[in-house]
């Protein structure tokens, strides 16, 4: 998946012919840094404001050596929402594990979100890249697997509250997954600063929680 550089910036040079180096563990760090630099540009910009030249800078490495491992701005977005989607699902279910399965577990479900949220400033970038790579046909599949395992994994946690005869897990697993998207696309544009937005965020996370539970529990 290759873009065009953006208006200002010069194509990368070309790679070398031959086999590519094996991975080292410095090559991977390299290759993370550059993702936590993408994460956090897209989060402050927005994936379209977002620059590769902003990326390099953010990275502290040279703009050879972002390309050696990302060749364009959408490779970096994919390769973001993967890293993040794993380090947020492994993130959840580490914190809902500490939980009783059943009504116990569902309850956790949204206050570990949440916290996963006040711990991580880039977090947002999950919703909204997923958002923009589901608009163009070469990613759409990768958006949607995206959020596909986060409705999977809140619909095994409904499942384990014993939802009543005719609830179906999974459609009340896109319900809240859509709703907590949406609540922080929406709380992101009216919150007046950062730290309204984190207490907004929770205020209106606590409210889906109690129409969650109360829907599990008629």
């Amino acid at each position: 998946m290759t873009t065009r550089p953006a208006e200002g910036e010069k194509d990368p040079a070309p790679r070398r012919a031959g086999r590519p180096p094996g991975p080292t563990a410095q090559g991977e760090a390299s290759r993370a840094q550059v993702i936590d630099a993408a994460a956090a540009v897209f989060a402050r910009l927005g994936y379209d404001r977002a620059r590769m030249s902003d990326i390099v800078q953010a990275s502290g490495l040279s703009k050879g050596a972002v390309y050696f491992y990302f060749d364009s701005k959408e490779s970096l977005a994919v390769a973001v929402l993967a890293s993040r989607q794993e380090q947020w699902i492994t993130g959840v279910a580490q914190l809902l594990a500490a939980a009783e399965p059943g009504l116990p577990r569902l309850r956790a479900l949204l206050p570990a979100m949440l916290t996963l949220h006040r711990r991580d400033p880039d977090a947002w970038v999950i919703a909204r890249l997923s958002q923009t790579l589901a608009q163009t046909e070469a990613t759409r599949d990768v958006a949607a697997a995206s959020m596909r395992r986060w409705i999977d994994l809140v619909a095994e946690v409904i499942s384990s509250a014993d939802p009543p005869e005719g609830t179906d897990p999974r459609d009340l697993a896109r319900v809240v997954v859509g709703a907590f998207d949406g609540l922080k696309t929406l709380i992101d544009i009216v919150g007046e600063d950062p730290a309204s937005v984190q207490h907004e965020l929770a205020r209106a996370g606590a409210l889906l929680e109690r129409m969650l539970i109360a829907t599990i529990s008629r």
